[in-house]
């Protein structure tokens, strides 16, 4: 039978998967995903007043969601992760606003880069913990 590479029996990718199955999702979830639309949408149609209203709530609706779901390691650095992205994103947004795209831009693509290797660290503890467990 094919199991996915990160579907191994790690403890805490157990616990994981057990905290996902038994809670629905958080209507702050949803909201965030609304708002990072939004402001998305305000970005793509060039409504600089509405698109730069929008980046403190969705800022902080993330922060937020992290905050309330940081109990679970994998959870929390996903969170950051999206944090750090949506940030990142507002940023570029705001440089392309606002004719500031030579510093800002660099900028947020740091950010972008900061949350793929978050992601990465945390991918290559499951990589390494599986194949540790494989040996055993």
């Amino acid at each position: 039978m094919f199991r996915p590479l990160f579907a191994f029996s790690g403890s805490e990718m157990e616990s994981n998967a057990k905290e996902i199955k038994s809670r629905d999702w958080h209507p702050l979830e949803y909201a965030h995903v609304f708002l990072w639309l939004v402001k998305d949408l305000c970005w793509a149609q060039g409504w600089k007043l509405a698109g730069t209203i929008m980046v403190p709530p969705a800022i902080t609706v993330a922060i937020i969601i992290t905050w309330l779901q940081r109990k679970r390691a994998l959870t929390l650095v996903h969170n950051i992760a999206i944090s750090i992205w949506i940030s990142s994103n507002s940023l570029w947004m705001l440089a392309e606003f606002y004719q500031k795209e030579s510093w800002m831009k660099p900028v947020s693509s740091v950010g972008f880069i900061l949350g793929l290797l978050i992601l990465a660290i945390q991918y290559s503890k499951f990589l390494l913990q599986y194949i540790w467990n494989k040996r055993k």
